[in-house]
């Protein structure tokens, strides 16, 4: 039986653990596999409002597992090597950015490579502040191929990337939040609980709405302003006419109501 992946569902916050800690968690072809299974299984489920990434031992992932026999390297020609990414990578992060519910991935301790890759298509990203960064690829003669490059250079801009892509360099959790590579950093000892507690909140946030964000977010990211907001209108038009707005909407209205009652009653 395959425990390098660990999978549970609770509460609508589908939990996906790296558990290879023996091997700095390195994500092995058969681990990757087990994602893509559990990537396909997060969208296809209603039910499972929120993905959460995270792993055993004090690394997250030291990358994906170098195996030569694996790499594209021997594969034999520029083409092969390029259907290599495709199939193996590219697919399941884009589908990670595509889906349209949140997926969060936490980090504790060094996150490398194709590690940070994956991390990179994820919603939201949050550190303890043990964390450390790194695209180690240059190391062996390569370059970040799964969006260690576009999707680092969309997020922290051409400055930081030739920081880590060109020069190999490593962040902390402190430098890659004003970097932008994450959006918070927890104390270690507050690192699980905060996690959680975030993860709690987003399945509580209507389901409709946050596909939509996530849609609107993507396309205003490539927009004209004008066209951008023509997304937040457009989505917005949805919205209004869905069950959840005016059951939300309502509830607001209602809470007003008994708010002036009160404030008029001990007047």
């Amino acid at each position: 039986m395959n425990d390098t992946v660990l999978v549970q569902e609770q509460d609508g916050i589908l939990e996906v653990v790296l558990n290879r800690p023996q091997k700095y968690n390195a994500i092995s072809d058969e681990m990757l596999e087990m994602l893509r299974e559990t990537v396909d299984r997060f969208g296809a489920r209603r039910d499972l409002r929120v993905m959460l990434i995270r792993a055993a031992g004090p690394y997250f992932t030291a990358g994906m597992d170098v195996n030569p026999e694996l790499s594209p390297s021997v594969a034999g020609s520029t083409l092969d090597g390029r259907h290599w990414y495709r199939t193996k990578f590219h697919r399941m992060f884009d589908e990670l950015e595509a889906i349209e519910k949140p997926i969060v991935v936490a980090h504790q301790g060094p996150c490398l490579g194709g590690g940070l890759e994956m991390s990179l298509s994820c919603d939201f990203r949050l550190a303890a502040a043990s964390a450390r960064y790194g695209l180690p690829e240059i190391d062996i003669g390569a370059l970040p191929g799964s969006g260690g490059i576009s999707r680092l250079t969309r997020i922290a801009g051409p400055h930081w990337a030739r920081w880590l892509v060109m020069a190999g360099e490593q962040v902390d959790a402190a430098q890659a939040l004003s970097m932008g590579i994450v959006h918070a950093v927890y104390p270690d000892e507050e690192f699980e609980s905060r996690v959680r507690a975030f993860c709690a909140k987003l399945t509580r946030q209507p389901y409709e709405l946050l596909g939509l964000a996530k849609l609107s977010i993507e396309l205003a990211t490539d927009l004209d302003r004008a066209q951008a907001r023509n997304v937040e209108r457009i989505s917005n038009s949805i919205l209004f006419t869905g069950a959840e707005h005016k059951a939300l909407l309502q509830a607001f209205l209602d809470r007003q109501a008994a708010k002036r009652k009160a404030r008029d009653g001990s007047a």
